[in-house]
Formats: structure tokens, C-alpha cells, sequence
């Protein structure tokens, strides 16, 4: 049982240095397993959300994989890059600004910088949480702005929602994921060689605060300087992480 737990590890850090999604075969070719053996490994950290299976294209990190590493190495050069920006959101807006990046069909917290007044005076305990795409302003802003492909894989989604997100360019929530803190997010996007097509997305960038002082209209308020700061991170963002996290481990000072 150990030696299994073992090459699992194993198998998630090789993964993490791979180009993802990676195959079975290149998996289990790097790793020296047999493809049967290397499949039951990976079956199993798939179930646990540790891995995504992507059909034929492979497998790719799972949110579990970024949530443990964000709790246990909180990846110093993104941070690093990351921090000023909230830190001017706060500043600017008086409330607890978040990122999201998004690992498959979840969304998880990667930093956070508090509102001095509270509720959210520490989003730092609550690093690490994921939460699905469907739910949350974070997530549907994300969820929005996957190609029509990757959201097909979603039940329970309304096109014409989507739509509105995507052309508005920000989703608000009410409560949805913590009581009585609501919330406006805006998406992070890389831009892709080729300019006609949309950019990827890697997560989404959020002020949440009180429902007492972020109703709709001081939602709206601070939508101008939630973008600008989307738009100052989001290519730095890229140029580091990627639009895939697992390919950039190097970078990243883990």
C-alpha cells in the first residue's frame, strides 16, 4: 500500500512538470510503468480530484492538486506578483479582494487580501478552498468564458446566461458561497497567438465584502477598478502561469 501511495506522489509531480494535458502513454512511459498499472494509479487520483482525465487529449492537475499546493507552498513569485494589485483593489474599494484560478471543473482560492472592516478580514483562511464553476460569481465568470466545447461538459447551464456574462464582462453574487458576503468578479485572461480567438481563462478576480455595503450599486462602483486591475494582471499572470498551471512549475518556485 505504501509503494502505491508512493508512486502515486510520484506520478502527480512527474505530471506537474509534463505539457498538459499529457497521455497515458506518455505518462506511463516517463513514470517506467506498465499502462495498466499507470491507469489504475491515475483512476484513482482522478477520483479524488487530483487528476482531471480529459478523454483522449489525457490528464491534466485537479483542483485537490492546487488547493494542497497552494496551502503548502504558496508559490512565492506569484504571489509576489499578485499581491500589489489586490492590495491597491483594497485600498481603492475598502473591501476583501480575491484571485481564483481555475483547476478543471473547479475554481480555487489562491490569495487573498483582507478588507480592514471585515466580514472577509481574512480570506487567508480560506486559502485553498475550491468550489465548482457553476456556483459563485468567481465561477460562472470563469465558466462563462470557456470555449462552448469545454462548457458542454457542464449540466445545468443556461446558454443565455452565459452570454450575458460574457458580453457584461463581470457576474456579481449574493451570498451564494458565504452567507451575507456578496461579491463581483471579473475575468483573467491570456491572450492566444491568434487575436480572432477568444483568450484562455485562468481564474477570475473578485472584491467581495458585506451585503450591507456591497449592494448592486457600490458593486457597480467598483466595477472600474476591479478591471483595470484585471487588465494589469492578467498578461503578467500569463506570461508566468500559462493558461496551464502544470506546465509552469519551474516558474513558479515550487
Amino acid at each position: 500500500m505504501a509503494t502505491t501511495a508512493l508512486r502515486g506522489l510520484h506520478l502527480l509531480e512527474m505530471l506537474a512538470g509534463m505539457k498538459q494535458p499529457a497521455t497515458l502513454r506518455d505518462i506511463a512511459t516517463r513514470a517506467g510503468l506498465s499502462e495498466s498499472y499507470a491507469f489504475r494509479l491515475l483512476s484513482a487520483l482522478e477520483a479524488d480530484g487530483f487528476l482531471h482525465h480529459l478523454g483522449r487529449s489525457g490528464y491534466r492537475l485537479g483542483s485537490r492538486s492546487i488547493a494542497l499546493a497552494t496551502v503548502i507552498g504558496p508559490r512565492p513569485a506569484m504571489m509576489r506578483l499578485m499581491y500589489p494589485v489586490l492590495a491597491r483593489l483594497v485600498a481603492d474599494g475598502g473591501e476583501a479582494a480575491v484571485v481564483h484560478l481555475r483547476a478543471g471543473d473547479f475554481r480555487v482560492l489562491v490569495l487573498g487580501v483582507p478588507s480592514p472592516t471585515g466580514p472577509v478580514v481574512d480570506p487567508a483562511g480560506m486559502l485553498g478552498e475550491r468550489s465548482p464553476l457553476t456556483a459563485g460569481a468567481s465561477g460562472r465568470v470563469i465558466l462563462a468564458h470557456l470555449s462552448e466545447a469545454e462548457r458542454a461538459g457542464f449540466t445545468g447551464v443556461d446558454p443565455d446566461a452565459m452570454t450575458v456574462i460574457r458580453e457584461q464582462g463581470y457576474e456579481m453574487s449574493f451570498g451564494e458561497n458565504h452567507v451575507g458576503v456578496n461579491g463581483i468578479s471579473v475575468p483573467m485572461q491570456a491572450d492566444l497567438d491568434d487575436p480572432a480567438a477568444p483568450g484562455a481563462v485562468l481564474g477570475a478576480l473578485t472584491v467581495a465584502g458585506p451585503a450591507s455595503r456591497m449592494t448592486p450599486e457600490a458593486m457597480s462602483r467598483l466595477l472600474g477598478p476591479l478591471r483595470r486591475a484585471s487588465r494589469d494582471l492578467s498578461p503578467r499572470l500569463a506570461a508566468l502561469l500559462g493558461p496551464n498551471p502544470g506546465a509552469t512549475v519551474g516558474a513558479l518556485d515550487l
